[in-house]
């Protein structure tokens, strides 16, 4: 059982929801796996001689602790006994009225029901990542003991939801490094604790020194013996430990496929007994531009959808309706609202450095004329380079703010915008990018040029010159204006203008070369000419 989690009471089960989170509770009290829990329930022969056959496989029991289905009467006796409850126990009656009431309750949501955990990980019954799951469990058992498996992605792609949801339930004598003082030393006494894994997740949240050379040992090849390590960190924070994606014992999440995505918004609430209806999952992959055969998503969709859902839930309960429904996705705002509800929020939580957000942010978007674009459209802006990006910096901290809010999303490169729907739905980020398209066009114009002045390797070449070196150093002219630059692009204009001043000074010496050579071209010829008229005496 979680710390602070209530112990597990069927009488709190009014319904199909209910009846599975109670039954999760007990099963989180044992500290079992699923796959532990099946083997207790191996049957024995009449002579007492136990077949070694579970009476139910893993996948069953996980799918009753889920809600995905709802046992039998005698099924149910059967996992309680393995869930360690006695056959002269009373609560097994109890658990039994708690079935019947979930399988005749009402078709109206309960209050209490959140199939959706909006903004919040999720933290059981984890729908569409079987595959990334599985990947992740046999790579944690292919690992000798002391050695270290490590999950990233970018931001937004549901690293923490996997692994408590998906992988925790899976593992039997887990513990956990969660907040809190003295990271590295509690990791310390964690790795040389009796536990068979240890799970090691957000890490970039608590990153110092002293941790930060702990975990570096740990990837390095990690101590020999103790428990498994199960790191999730994002990738932006892999790759400040020096790590790559690519290594071995490194599983990469993307975003989920449009399949999968289809499961989690649609099973969650089918589970609790109040289906989507037809059309509702078509319609938020056609707004988030996800085609029906996708393989992988954006990093941001998933946060988006994760908000949407949530709200479109409320809204059902509200009505009391047996259904979700698209007009119930509208009523709450859908994708927009979201965006917008998600944006505010972040843009709140930045607190006294919210002055930094704006000049962060525009850096992020291709304003409309540049690049032939029609509209306000997403940029990547390098971590490193345009930003100071150290830690403790002010603007690093807002950014990690933004990355937290799902505004921006980040992977080991760049930041970016979550998603289009974020461009296109935050009025105040629209307020923005059209006040500074009129008053500071030179602004964007040196953001997009440092970016290509980076990706062709500080090529001379892209370099700026002519009309828009002139409007750049007019610019800079503004002490006010050249202080909202950021390391990178006074490195570019500073750069052009030495080439400027250089092409300048050797215009200016090939022109008094010239004039030098015509000054002495004239006097060869004023002597000719006068040899000429004087004639022979």
């Amino acid at each position: 059982m979680q710390d602070g989690e209530a112990p597990a009471d069927p009488d709190r089960a009014l319904d199909r929801a209910g009846f599975a989170a109670e039954l999760g509770r007990l099963k989180s009290a044992t500290g079992l796996s699923f796959r532990a829990l099946a083997r207790r329930t191996v049957a024995s022969t009449d002579a007492g001689v136990e077949t070694g056959v579970p009476q139910l496989p893993f996948t069953t029991i996980r799918d009753y602790v889920q809600g995905r289905t709802l046992p039998s009467a005698a099924r149910l006796e059967i996992v309680l006994t393995a869930l360690g409850l006695a056959l002269a126990d009373p609560d097994r009656a109890r658990w039994q009225a708690a079935l019947t009431r979930a399988g005749t309750a009402a078709t109206r949501p309960s209050p209490d029901l959140r199939p959706y955990p909006g903004s919040a990980p999720v933290e059981r019954d984890l729908r569409g990542r079987d595959a990334e799951t599985a990947e992740v469990l046999r790579l944690l058992q292919a690992t000798p003991p002391g050695g270290t498996v490590v999950v990233t992605g970018p931001s937004g792609v549901g690293v923490t939801s996997l692994l408590r949801a998906g992988v925790l339930p899976e593992l039997d004598a887990v513990a956990e490094l969660g907040p809190g003082p003295d990271p590295a030393g509690r990791l310390a006494r964690a790795l040389a604790g009796p536990a068979a894994h240890l799970l090691v997740d957000d890490v970039h949240t608590l990153l110092d020194a002293e941790l930060r050379a702990t975990l570096r040992g740990l990837l390095d090849g990690g101590p020999r013996g103790g428990p498994r390590v199960l790191l999730g960190i994002r990738e932006d924070a892999l790759a400040d430990l020096g790590a790559d994606v690519s290594a071995p014992g490194v599983v990469r999440l993307r975003g989920p496929s449009a399949e999968n995505l289809r499961a989690i918004m649609t099973e969650p609430a089918a589970a609790a007994g109040f289906p989507p209806a037809d059309g509702l999952a078509d319609l938020l992959l056609a707004e988030l531009e996800i085609a029906p055969e996708a393989v992988s998503s954006p990093a941001g969709a998933l946060p988006l959808l994760a908000e949407a859902l949530a709200a479109t839930w409320d809204r059902t309960v509200a009505d009391g309706s047996p259904t979700v429904t698209v007009a119930h996705l509208r009523a709450s705002g859908g994708l927009r609202g979201a965006a917008e509800r998600m944006a505010e929020r972040a843009y709140a939580a930045v607190g006294e450095d919210v002055a930094l957000v704006r000049p962060l942010l525009l850096r992020t978007v291709r304003a409309p004329g540049s690049q032939g674009a029609a509209d306000p459209a997403r940029r990547r802006m390098l971590r490193l380079g345009l930003t100071d990006g150290q830690p403790g910096d002010a603007l690093a901290s807002v950014a990690a703010v933004l990355v937290a809010g799902r505004v921006l999303t980040t992977d080991a490169e760049a930041l970016e915008i979550a998603h289009d729907v974020v461009l296109r739905s935050w009025g105040r980020l629209a307020g923005w990018i059209a006040d500074d398209r009129a008053r500071h066009p030179a602004r964007s114009m040196i953001s997009e040029a440092t970016w290509v002045w980076f990706h062709t390797g500080r090529d001379p070449g892209a370099l700026l010159r002519g009309r828009r070196l002139a409007e750049a150093t007019a610019f800079v002219a503004d002490p006010g204006r050249a202080a909202e630059l950021y390391p990178m692009e006074r490195e570019l204009v500073d750069a052009s203008r030495a080439q400027g001043d250089r092409r300048e000074t050797g215009q200016l010496r090939a022109l008094r070369i010239a004039v030098g050579v015509l000054a002495a071209a004239l006097v060869v010829t004023l002597v000719l000419l006068v040899g000429v008229l004087v004639g022979p005496g």
